[in-house]
């Protein structure tokens, strides 16, 4: 029997209607989930409606791999799958079969008619797979018992003795020893879940019994009452947030910390801020900006007036740009002063940095109106959020000072249009405007653990490489040094380890400057610069960073497509 798509099964059986399975089906595009989940997030069935309808047409038992403390999952498996692939196709190895004659493996899957995850499984392991049904929430709990790093609860004091304490401290050692940014403590009906991102991916680091959480929230709410805002200990209703700084590990750490009610309690979010590892940026060439670009870049920030702006979105590490261009400049003979909020990182000698204090009326635009009044020549602004901050900030550039700020943007051109949906009139921005740069992080394929990844071309088409490109790379395949991670201890099996920026820049040329006059659109303002700066935009510039084995190809699919023809690869690594 041939197998169906999981929507044709449930439209078949009248299940679902076809305007549902369309709405699904765009929602998808945006989650990047399997599409059973989202049918489930959009309360259209239910979760065992679907594992009704898989096991009866696949005529696949359903296994509940819970059962047991999840005991039926191997545990030596662990190194068999990157966490981050079990986590993204909803799968979970739970036995394998390795003789002279049979090579199989046992996944557990929330949709075993996946194809293309199975084809995934297979091509890393080289094994046939079988698949067994098992629902989303028992795969991400299993992926907790399988990869995460167990807190140690036997050596540990009784709870009134302090045991939240040791649980707090061992979580934040363990994501200051990981790099992490974030750390994520998740209640759940039986089990806290400790996920932290690390080069810009959660990861599920531990699960621990749901009975511990009302003292760990509060031991966090506790030291989070340390930096002007006192977090409420007996208020579990509202949202509140807080801050504090400890000395982890070795390192000096800012962090600030966000709490959510959630019908299973409070949900801590805890940003990290690392200011030992701050420091390794130090100037732009720190960045690894390709040659052409970080060339014009650097001219531009030396321009005597005008507004330079980073884009792109939270976590792509516009803040770490700016640090950079702050240290570039950085100069006794000029007075640099920067309002952030809050401020990530701690400058050297010459310059002036405040922080932010909403709750005390101390906002962007006041601060901003207090700066003007300081004698500066170069003013950083952490973002621009609306009109009277991008009005002071165009006033400012305009008046001779050197500007530079943030914005959230898909691409550089966009920025132009961002700064004038804000409220900036276009002669303003065409007059004031040096340049634009958009920039993302992409994963670095761990050294480590690095192999030869050889791409078809469906997969090349699919994460949106131009077919003529993909025959390219294909056709030169030996030239070049495409890689990609299979998993081992020093990348907690993530094939990944640290991250790189890839950047695009938008140089605010004569040209440019007229386009924005006109009231003409980001896509024409980027196809008349790319006429004129035939260099790599975004996509273009990830494309380079495949062919020569620094992030992998599947790493392409965070980065915005656009709208363009690429270039032919000769070009493309020209750059």
């Amino acid at each position: 029997m041939s197998r169906k798509r999981l929507g044709e099964l449930l439209l078949e059986q009248k299940l679902v209607t076809q305007l549902q399975i369309d709405e699904a089906l765009r929602k998808q595009q945006e989650l990047g989930l399997p599409l059973g989940e989202v049918l489930i997030r959009l309360k259209y069935v239910t979760e065992n409606t679907i594992l009704e309808v898989l096991s009866r047409h696949l005529k696949i038992d359903f296994l509940n791999i819970a059962e047991n403390d999840f005991q039926v999952i191997d545990k030596s498996l662990a190194g068999v799958l990157p966490i981050n692939m079990c986590q993204r196709l909803r799968i979970l190895p739970i036995f394998q079969l390795l003789d002279e004659e049979t090579k199989v493996i046992t996944l557990a899957m929330a949709d075993p008619m996946d194809e293309r995850a199975i084809r995934e499984v297979e091509q890393i392991t080289t094994c046939h797979v079988e698949p067994v049904l098992t629902t989303s929430t028992a795969i991400l709990g299993g992926i907790g018992k399988l990869f995460s790093v167990k807190l140690d609860m036997a050596d540990m004091p009784k709870m009134e003795e302090g045991q939240a304490v040791a649980i707090v401290n061992k979580i934040l050692v363990t994501a200051v020893g990981l790099g992490a940014s974030d750390i994520h403590v998740e209640p759940h009906a039986q089990e806290i879940h400790i996920r932290m991102r690390v080069d810009g991916v959660l990861q599920v680091m531990a699960a621990i019994n749901s009975s511990y959480l009302p003292s760990v929230v509060s031991r966090i709410k506790i030291m989070a009452s340390e930096q002007n805002a006192l977090m409420k200990i007996e208020e579990k209703r509202l949202p509140q947030d807080g801050a504090f700084s400890r000395v982890i590990g070795g390192h000096a750490v800012d962090v600030r910390v966000s709490s959510l009610p959630t019908i299973y309690g409070e949900k801590i979010v805890m940003r990290l801020f690392d200011k030992d590892r701050s420091t390794h940026v130090s100037r732009i060439e720190d960045l690894c900006m390709p040659p052409r670009i970080e060339r014009i870049f650097k001219r531009c920030i030396r321009q005597a007036s005008g507004i330079t702006l980073v884009t792109g979105p939270t976590g792509s590490g516009k803040t770490t740009t700016l640090n950079a261009v702050v240290n570039e400049i950085n100069d006794a003979e000029i007075n640099i002063i920067s309002v952030e909020d809050p401020v990530e990182y701690h400058a050297h000698d010459y310059v002036n940095q405040s922080s932010l204090m909403p709750q005390a009326g101390y906002t962007y635009a006041r601060a901003l109106r207090a700066i003007m009044r300081q004698d500066p020549d170069v003013i950083l602004i952490g973002e621009v959020r609306d009109f009277e901050t991008a009005e002071i900030a165009v006033q400012a550039a305009l008046t001779g000072h050197r500007v530079f700020t943030t914005l959230h943007t898909e691409d550089s051109a966009g920025a132009v249009i961002r700064m004038v949906d804000i409220g900036v009139e276009n002669f303003l921005v065409s007059t004031t405007l040096v340049s634009a740069i958009n920039q993302r992080l992409l994963r670095k394929v761990c050294p480590l653990c690095a192999e030869e990844h050889i791409p078809t071309m469906e997969e090349m088409i699919e994460l949106g490489i131009d077919e003529d490109v993909a025959a390219q790379i294909l056709a030169n395949r030996l030239t070049y040094t495409i890689k990609k991670g299979r998993g081992c201890s020093a990348c907690r099996n993530t094939g990944f380890k640290g991250r790189q920026g890839v950047f695009e820049l938008l140089n605010a040329t004569p040209t440019v400057r007229e386009l924005i006059l006109k009231k003409q659109t980001s896509d024409v303002i980027a196809h008349k610069a790319r006429e004129e700066d035939p260099g790599n935009l975004i996509f273009e510039e990830g494309i380079r960073l495949v062919l020569t084995g620094v992030t992998s190809l599947n790493e392409l699919k965070r980065l915005p497509r656009g709208d363009y023809k690429l270039k032919p690869v000769a070009e493309i690594l020209r750059d």
